[in-house]
């Protein structure tokens, strides 16, 4: 499989990921919501599994995919590189190997203006709404 074709299919898997992880994110927070005034622990317990999905299975899931779909879409629209800087893996894990593969590759950062909205934010914002049921709940606000 070339370049072109991993970078498709790593962009149809990142979509598919993001969707997955807000639909799922969404039915909780309104579990948690139904929960509000009626059960702590209950809502404790949604609160927990919800940002511990955020946290250890979404954020680290999605940046990594991304990482994936920027190695792939640089290394195709960069044909005079035939051998990759590094691994795949190596990429995605060693930060020193992806800086020097990003200046190699003409990236200037991973974090673009829609990923900056959909891979950070949207989570850190989630997080907060689950935080303030929790406050809304122990301090009746």
């Amino acid at each position: 499989m070339q370049n072109y074709e991993k970078y498709q299919s790593n962009e149809d898997l990142l979509q598919s990921y993001r969707s997955i992880f807000i639909s799922s994110e969404s039915f909780l927070l309104a579990v948690g919501a139904i929960f509000l005034e009626k059960s702590l622990l209950l809502l404790i317990i949604t609160s927990t599994i919800g940002l511990i999905m955020i946290w250890c299975l979404w954020f680290p899931i999605v940046r990594a995919r991304h990482l994936i779909v920027d190695y792939y879409k640089y290394q195709a629209k960069t044909p005079a590189i035939d051998a990759p800087i590094c691994s795949v893996n190596d990429y995605v894990h060693n930060r020193k190997l992806r800086k020097e593969t990003n200046k190699t590759l003409g990236i200037p950062t991973n974090w673009r203006e829609t990923r900056k909205k959909v891979d950070l934010f949207l989570p850190v914002l989630f997080s907060i709404v689950w935080v303030s049921l929790i406050a809304a709940e122990l301090w009746g606000l």
